[in-house]
């Protein structure tokens, strides 16, 4: 009797060592999948130094606009877009207490609202860019959306247009931020294979 609760406990012992192993494999995988894109694929690179021809800036994440047109107003770029803004939006309501523009300067900012993803933020920077004949341009988004925004920018715009970075640092508002942190950088890592994957056949 006692020989069969050894053997009963030894076979409940390795079923659970399997099962902690198997979830360990997953947990790293999970994380692995979810991390390396931010590590190997999210380099950033900074603007040219006189200056890009565009800043296309991404909405959607907390201050993007803000950093956009800061980065426009110190003269990073001739002309600033502001991609999926909505088709109603104005200047005014993207970005609330803006200065007056002159004419001239209001002229070199555009708001696009019919994108809706990054993806099609990409499309509708493409045909500013060939409309236009840009050959530099800077991306603004937030920095856990780097990796997959950059992969569809290289993606789609023409080879010979150099794309540099602005990652607009997120902030978080609650206390307990760092698992909604986790959670972004985690599932942007995972979002990015899969355009890995569907920008193949582009």
């Amino acid at each position: 009797m006692k020989g069969r609760q050894v053997i009963k406990t030894t076979a409940v012992a390795r079923r659970w060592g399997v099962v902690r192993t198997g979830a360990g494999i997953l947990l790293a995988v999970v994380l692995g999948g979810g991390a390396l894109p931010h590590m190997f694929d999210g380099a950033t690179t900074g603007p040219a130094a006189g200056g890009a021809d565009a800043i296309f800036v991404l909405t959607g994440g907390e201050n993007r606009i803000a950093a956009g047109f800061r980065a426009w107003r110190e003269g990073k770029a001739k002309n600033l877009f502001i991609l999926g803004a909505g088709r109603d939006a104005r200047l005014e309501q993207v970005l609330p207490g803006l200065p007056a523009l002159a004419p001239r300067d209001r002229e070199r900012v555009r708001l696009e609202g019919w994108s809706r993803n990054t993806f099609e933020n990409a499309i509708s920077a493409k045909s500013f860019v060939m409309v236009n004949g840009y050959r530099s341009v800077i991306l603004v988004t937030s920095d856990y959306h780097v990796p997959r925004a950059l992969r569809a920018f290289r993606t789609v715009l023409p080879t010979d247009v150099a794309v540099s970075v602005l990652p607009v640092r997120s902030v978080w508002k609650w206390r307990s931020s760092s698992p909604r942190t986790l959670r972004l950088f985690l599932v942007e890592g995972w979002k990015y294979w899969w355009y890995r994957l569907f920008l193949l056949w582009e």
